[in-house]
């Protein structure tokens, strides 16, 4: 038995959810508002005979992990530690391997010279220009306590470090040494020192800042073993508690930006570590909040910035395929909330903050929402006076606004574009169906029951990855498969990171430490023997399977609330006409489903 499933044998879902909502008897199941949107009657059950969650208003479910994952905002790990802890079970991990033992090494190595650094920036004579900066910054001794801000002298390092048992090939493979004609030198010089750690609180590399003429201004360590500038975030060790509390991340800029915010009580703000957000660091915020908002320099770069930086959130951020019903069809829906900050020109957020720290908390509470900021941005590059000059913008502002997960957003940007342009709603809304409508748009927004209810495992979900997982050319054959399709948590992780991952060595450094083993046994599993056209069908079959679930799921709610309703005679001939409706909708569709499942030759069976 996996700990994951010990965990869920000792842990009831009712007892874990009742522990958040006040859940009410509904016959064999219960029932509460949704924690997670706004809603007057229950559409949140929780089933005990499954031990799973749904809420048929928002579409969001799963097992009792995916719930604690998304009340507290966490990530599957740090979820499956509480309901260990809960549970009181002891979470395995694996041995130190060769490899962890290196990289621990090399931790050791930043962390020694992270004091030295700051060592010499509180006692030297050599740091007093460093100190004076300081202290012009505004920043106070806690502060710079804090973020362990330092010096480097330009010699010194070396010794130091050899002297504590390190060598000198260790100190170049982590570029605190740089190399010239056969001899090593410091590679800071006479700069300001910022640790970058990771989000464990590991000193991973630095960034330092030139104190003079020097150029270039910042110099960040080099790509090492430990250090990729592109997949941390600058002080999101210190502010990821802040951010889960808050559910929400600032982004900026610079390290003072982030450094300056947190000494005035805003410790939501991390910095990007350059112009740009990348996806991974983007992954590393989205397992603490969904919400994000941008707040770079207010120059040319930082709006560019901004706008890539966006750009990489949209495509990073999950995205749930729903229907999303009217006239622009069904699209996809960002689980992501994303602003931007309008800070005033010529002052970055460091300026902001220092003047006034109540001015930063005012733009943070009234930060733009992501399309008004787009809307504007677009306008002011394209020349609205000019057909060519509409229609771009049109072409550039429809697809966003089709992803809006609300329709009342949506009919009201449209609204807006149409007065910006000068033209008429009918106009867009036309335009918009014929560029986003799909031969997949009629995407069911509702997940199905568990196929083994019984069972702690689900052999559906688990023959379904074990193909993709094993048969990487099925990839492009698994478009329509959603997170939402797995019920079991493990199941859906593993789903997520391979569709993350490009190929299956990236894909086993990037599962969790807990799902390793999971992992392994996927990949083992024995297939029935199969050519490409069998596996192709039976990946096909398998995803129609899983849609069948989702209807079935739908349909035992229906049946469950709805039809004792009309039954007792409580509800008036219009209700009773769209609960009917409703029926004949999912009895349709699930025909329609079982009917292309039946065409095909090759069916998944329970016992392979």
């Amino acid at each position: 038995m996996s700990t994951i499933d010990e965990i869920k044998q000792r842990l009831d879902v009712v007892d874990v959810v009742d522990s958040y909502l006040r859940l009410e008897k509904a016959g064999r199941n219960f029932k509460a508002l949704c924690p997670f949107h706004q809603e007057k009657t229950p559409s949140f059950f929780v089933f005990p005979e499954r031990q799973s969650w749904r809420c048929f208003g928002c579409g969001s479910g799963g097992d009792l992990v995916s719930f604690v994952m998304k009340k507290e905002g966490v990530d599957f790990s740090e979820a499956l530690k509480m309901l260990a802890e809960r549970a009181g079970v002891s979470l395995a991990r694996r041995k130190e391997t060769a490899k962890d033992k290196a990289a621990d090494r090399l931790y050791q190595i930043n962390e020694a010279a992270a004091q030295y650094y700051h060592d010499v920036l509180l006692k030297e004579p050599i740091a007093e220009p460093a100190r004076d900066y300081v202290k012009g910054r505004g920043l106070d001794q806690k502060t710079v306590a804090d973020f362990q801000l330092g010096f480097s002298p330009g010699e010194g390092l070396k010794e130091h470090l050899t002297k504590l048992g390190y060598a000198e090939k260790e100190l170049l493979a982590l570029g605190l040494l740089g190399e010239r004609e056969g001899r090593t030198y410091d590679y800071f010089r006479h700069r300001l020192m910022f640790p970058i750690r990771d989000i464990r609180g590991k000193v991973v590399g630095f960034g330092a800042r030139a104190l003079d003429d020097s150029l270039p201004k910042y110099l960040n360590s080099p790509l090492t073993e430990v250090f990729d500038k592109s997949g941390v975030l600058y002080g999101i060790d210190r502010a990821k508690g802040a951010i889960r509390e808050r559910k929400l991340a600032v982004i900026v800029e610079g390290y003072t930006d982030v450094i300056t915010a947190h000494q005035h009580g805003a410790a939501n703000v991390v910095a990007s570590m350059g112009t740009a957000l990348t996806e991974k660091q983007i992954k590393i915020l989205r397992g603490l909040t969904r919400s994000l908002a941008f707040a770079l320099d207010p120059d040319v770069a930082g709006d560019a910035a901004t706008m890539r930086g966006i750009e990489v959130a949209r495509r990073s951020l999950d995205r749930q395929n729903v229907e999303l019903p009217g006239l622009l069809g069904a699209r996809s829906k960002l689980r992501a909330e994303i602003k931007i900050m309008p800070l005033p020109r010529g002052k970055d957020p460091d300026a902001v903050i220092r003047e006034d720290p109540q001015e930063w908390q005012r733009l943070v509470d009234e930060a733009l929402p992501l399309m008004d900021h787009l809307i504007t941005v677009v306008a002011s590059k394209v020349d609205l006076t000019r057909p060519e000059g509409k229609s771009l913008a049109s072409e550039q502002l429809l697809p966003l606004i089709a992803e809006l997960g609300d329709e009342t957003q949506r009919e009201f940007y449209l609204g807006k574009l149409a007065g910006l342009l000068g033209v008429r709603d009918k106009v867009l809304l036309d335009k918009a169906a014929r560029l986003h409508r799909s031969p997949r748009e009629e995407v069911d927004k509702v997940e199905s029951r568990h196929l083994a209810a019984s069972s702690s495992r689900d052999p559906l979900e688990e023959y379904c990855l074990a193909l993709m997982l094993q048969h990487p050319e099925l990839r492009e054959k698994a478009e329509k498969l959603l997170p939402e399709h797995f019920e079991r948590s493990e199941n859906r992780e593993v789903f997520t990171t391979w569709r993350d991952a490009s190929n299956a060595d990236e894909l086993s450094q990037m599962i969790i430490i807990d799902l390793q083993g999971h992992l392994e046994a996927l990949c083992g599993r024995a297939l029935p023997p199969a050519g490409e056209m069998e596996r192709e069908k039976a990946l096909a079959d398998c995803i129609r399977r899983l849609e069948e679930r989702r209807l079935r799921l739908q349909e035992e709610f229906i049946t469950s609330e709805d039809v004792p309703k009309v039954s007792a005679g409580d509800l008036d001939s219009e209700s009773v006409a769209a609960i009917q409706q409703r029926i004949v909708e999912v009895d349709t569709r699930m025909v329609e489903t079982m009917k292309e499942r039946a065409e095909t030759s090759f069916s998944y069976r329970e016992d392979q």
